[in-house]
């Protein structure tokens, strides 16, 4: 059967979390036909094996980068929906369903929904919380956000605007391009779980700082990442934003 959706996951290295993750996406409750596309980046932890166990597609990626991944597994999707899913993001059973019936306004091109992390330290809680109100006020009064850890899109919306692109923080330079030729949204009546990890290798200060300093539209290139690594201490700023 002709999958509707096509739910692609870019990996590199992600044993530790992506079992879980390919397991919440095969156990869908919904009538829909899907297709998993599992985009491997030369990943040689043993994330194979586990996508070999639930994956419709593996892809390999010759590019390393998140944006890199996930149009990889986009330019071999056939769904006329494409959702994009981190390697470390849980999904409830229902959200395949909650996506078509979201896509049934036809204006909506693109949107994501809300999340909480997998780990709820003090940390954690407060970062989710920020963020989530943060993304919901966008939403509300500028374009919104779509967290690329899970975002949803009509595949022609998709490749009008040529994708994502391996560039820092990818899905905020994807939203603002989206956005430009559709409705968009960040909806908070579905959560997702995903991994605290950025906040565990930047910190909580460091990741706030991070976000607001793209976010802000600032001259984005690699100079000023190996500025914000110094004044971050990380030693590589780039294996957080997935760019070389």
């Amino acid at each position: 059967m002709h999958p509707e959706i096509s739910v692609i996951v870019p990996a590199l290295n992600e044993a530790r979390y992506l079992e879980r993750t390919l397991a919440s996406i095969a156990n869908q409750n919904t009538n829909t036909p899907y297709e998993l596309i599992v985009a491997d980046s030369e990943s040689t932890d043993g994330s194979i094996s586990i996508a070999e166990r639930y994956a419709d597609v593996i892809i390999q990626c010759e590019e390393k980068g998140i944006g890199a991944g996930r149009h990889c597994g986009a330019k071999h999707a056939r769904g006329q929906y494409l959702m994009f899913i981190d390697a470390d993001t849980i999904l409830p059973c229902y959200y395949i369903a909650w996506l078509c019936d979201r896509f049934t306004d036809r204006d909506l091109v693109a949107f994501s929904a809300a999340f909480r992390f997998s780990e709820q330290s003090q940390s954690a809680k407060l970062a989710e919380k920020v963020t989530n109100q943060y993304l919901t006020m966008r939403d509300k009064v500028f374009e919104p956000t779509l967290p690329g850890f899970n975002t949803c899109v009509r595949k022609d919306a998709y490749f009008e605007i040529g994708g994502y692109r391996n560039v820092p923080l990818e899905d905020i330079d994807f939203s603002r391009r989206i956005s430009k030729i559709g409705k968009t949204g960040y909806f908070n009546d579905v959560v997702v779980i995903t991994s605290p990890r950025r906040i565990d290798g930047m910190g909580l200060l460091g990741t706030l700082y991070y976000y607001t300093q793209l976010d802000l539209g600032r001259a984005i290139d690699g100079s000023m990442i190996d500025k914000m690594s110094k004044k971050l201490g990380i030693a590589d700023l780039r294996d957080y934003v997935g760019i070389r």
